[in-house]
């Protein structure tokens, strides 16, 4: 077994809570050693404590921010870094904004890569048509780099898009899989919806920088990323290949900061914390509309036409949202703003199969406090509530029941995990880590890797398409977007912004 070196860039919320705990667990079986760790200069004593905690004692290197390309000073350092330490692998857990800048860097060093999602975004994507083609533009040069370094030298490229090992969602693979195979019929349609409610006060909008709005993305760029994924995942789970689609269009509809403040407004905000509100709101809402200009998306809504030869063949729908159910009841925000500050989750997945097949997966908490993972938190509201409710034809019951009813728990069971006292959310995000640490360890494949970059383009093609319909569509223009499904060039006929040099194909800027 080989000994495993890592670099962790970013340690902020997600990885204190999911990178670091994951390492040491895998620790006990595997020879990590954790040999550097990159922050900016204005969390070095947060980060200190956190790393202390995990029994690791790796260099540390504290920056300054920086935006677009990775300074040449710093790049420089990194590799230095990584030569002195004989570092194998990155986890690049960082503000989005820079993930490609680092992701570029590590190819260049010929490193094994696990990234957060999303793999890469922009500033102002909500606004600029240059931008929203950009995202997967971006993902699009990655790619290349990565393939042209497998000429050279084998490496993996990992996105941690945990759903594809949460065992609810594999089931739910499986069981479209069984009816495709028994069928030939693919999936006909999918409903996803996950809101994570995050009442952010209008002034919080402003200021906060962790899953922010004010740097111009929001909701799709946030926790949307794994939602397009997982349509992707359940439409091609059935398997049947000859009947999948080849064009996709995307139309898209957002609701933005000024829309926000409509909905409540500041003298709504007073009625509900009187006294309060008036110390920490600093801005009038007339000084927000200004401000709010190009500001990313609350929440949004989108259809994707699937069609294959020119007809449509099936219809996927989302609406994600951070603007819902929340527990909050205070106007000062809490430290944790990850999982803490009143956010509460709810999710569902309704996939039609023809005549043969639906699954609908519910997902829905009731508690703010997420660190509970007994039994008692399996039923509804509870933190690892997951039922999937199947609904299958006569024909393929084999005698049964059509419906069957599947708990968090039973998904387990079926898929022969466990796990561990953990939230099942955060077993599947720490079963993605520990994927790329028994990669780099030599006990797996890397055929038998769930998330590898070259699987990303269709989740990327949805994230870019509903980012530029919306820019289409707020300058009145055509909104319709059409892309290929998977790899090729996008269509350009219907991006028609507001001149007809403004038709961007993918990549052009």
């Amino acid at each position: 077994m080989k000994n495993v070196k890592l670099a962790l860039i970013g340690c902020g919320p997600h990885a204190k809570r999911i990178y670091l705990p994951a390492l040491q667990a895998l620790s006990n079986r595997y020879s990590i050693e954790l040999s550097m760790v990159v922050e900016l200069t204005e969390q070095a004593e947060s980060v200190a404590t956190a790393v202390s905690a995990s029994g690791f004692s790796p260099e540390t290197l504290f920056i300054d921010r920086f935006s677009d390309s990775l300074p040449e000073q710093l790049a420089s350092e990194l590799s230095r870094r990584v030569r002195k330490h004989g570092i194998c692998g990155v986890i690049i857990a960082t503000e989005p904004l820079v993930h490609k800048a680092y992701a570029q860097w590590a190819l260049a060093q010929g490193l094994n890569i696990l990234i957060d999602k999303p793999i890469t975004a922009r500033a102002d994507v909500a606004s600029s048509l240059e931008h929203a083609s950009g995202i997967l533009d971006d993902y699009e040069q990655l790619l290349r780099a990565y393939v042209r370094l497998q000429q050279s030298a084998e490496t993996i490229f990992m996105v941690n898009a945990q759903r594809r090992l949460h065992p609810g969602f594999q089931l739910a693979e499986r069981l479209l899989g069984e009816v495709g195979q028994h069928t030939n019929c693919p999936v006909t349609s999918i409903q996803s919806y996950h809101c994570d409610g995050q009442w952010r006060l209008p002034g919080e909008i402003v200021t906060q920088t962790y899953h922010p709005y004010c740097q111009g993305y929001g909701k799709a760029s946030h926790s949307g990323y794994h939602i397009f994924d997982m349509m992707y995942r359940l439409y091609v789970a059935s398997g049947v290949e000859e009947k999948r689609a080849d064009t996709m269009e995307i139309l898209s509809s957002f609701v933005q900061p000024n829309g926000f403040i409509k909905q409540l407004t500041e003298t709504d905000y007073h009625a509900l914390f009187p006294g309060d509100y008036g110390r920490v709101q600093p801005w009038s809402d007339s000084e927000l509309r200004g401000m709010f200009k190009n500001f990313g998306e609350i929440d949004l809504s989108g259809i994707i036409t699937l069609k294959q030869k020119g007809d449509a063949i099936a219809n996927l729908s989302v609406n994600l949202l951070h603007n819902g159910f929340s527990r909050r009841t205070w106007t000062t925000p809490g430290n944790d703003l990850y999982k803490g500050n009143g956010r509460v989750k709810h999710e569902h997945h309704n996939i039609q199969q023809g005549p043969f097949q639906n699954i609908q997966i519910h997902s829905y908490q009731a508690s703010d406090r997420h660190k509970d993972a007994d039994e008692a938190q399996d039923g509804l509201g509870g933190n690892n509530h997951f039922d999937i409710h199947v609904f299958r034809h006569p024909m393929l019951a084999d005698g049964g029941p059509s419906l069957r009813v599947y708990t968090g728990a039973d998904a387990l069971a079926e898929m022969k995990q466990a796990r561990a006292g953990r939230l099942t959310s955060e077993f599947a995000k720490h079963r993605i880590v520990e994927q790329f640490v028994s990669y780099l360890a030599g006990t797996i494949p890397k055929a038998g890797l769930v998330s590898p970059i070259e699987d990303h383009m269709v989740p990327m093609q949805i994230m870019s398409g509903l980012y530029r319909s919306h820019v289409l569509r707020s300058r009145s223009a055509d909104c319709l977007v059409k892309t290929t499904f998977g790899t090729g060039p996008t269509l350009g006929s219907a991006d028609s912004a507001s001149s007809a040099d403004e038709v961007l194909e993918v990549g052009e800027k």
